[in-house]
């Protein structure tokens, strides 16, 4: 999946639970935004030129992005709780993103090595990528709407 479509699945994702939740408490909606920021943090592995969706595109990775942000982010006098969802919860929603694609890896890692895929479409397939950043604007459109301006 390209960033567009992470972000998009983030969006679409996290703004439906603190819909259905009915969630409008400024803390929560920073880690929300957090969250979506970061989703595409696993794919500096291919900046890095190392193997892609090997070593950042896991659990163990998901709890170190957590714990750097975390840190980052307790440094600069923000929270360190704030900091440690985003780059956590931003990690887990990419991994369910590249899930989806055809490309098996192991999400698990390093506890359980199994691969998985649900080859349910091309990581690059330019529809799906885009389709997910509309749904996810809409997505965030409506819960400002029915949720923050209180019309429902």
């Amino acid at each position: 999946m390209r960033a567009e479509g992470h972000k998009g699945l983030a969006l679409a994702l996290v703004f439906s639970i603190m819909s259905i939740l009915r969630i409008k408490d400024f803390n929560s909606l920073m880690i929300a935004l957090l969250v979506v920021a970061f989703s595409t943090i696993p794919d500096i592995d291919l900046r890095l030129e190392i193997k892609h969706r090997s070593y950042t595109h896991n659990l163990l990775a998901a709890i170190i992005f957590g714990l750097i942000l975390g840190v980052i982010f307790h440094y600069f006098w923000i929270s360190f709780w704030a900091g440690f969802m985003g780059g956590f919860g931003g990690t887990i929603l990419h991994i369910i993103g590249d899930l989806l694609t055809y490309q098996p890896f192991a999400p698990l890692a390093p506890f359980y090595r199994k691969k998985f895929a649900l080859k349910l479409f091309r990581s690059n397939d330019r529809i799906v990528n885009r389709s997910f950043l509309g749904i996810g604007g809409m997505t965030l459109i409506i819960y400002m709407l029915y949720v923050l301006a209180g019309t429902i």
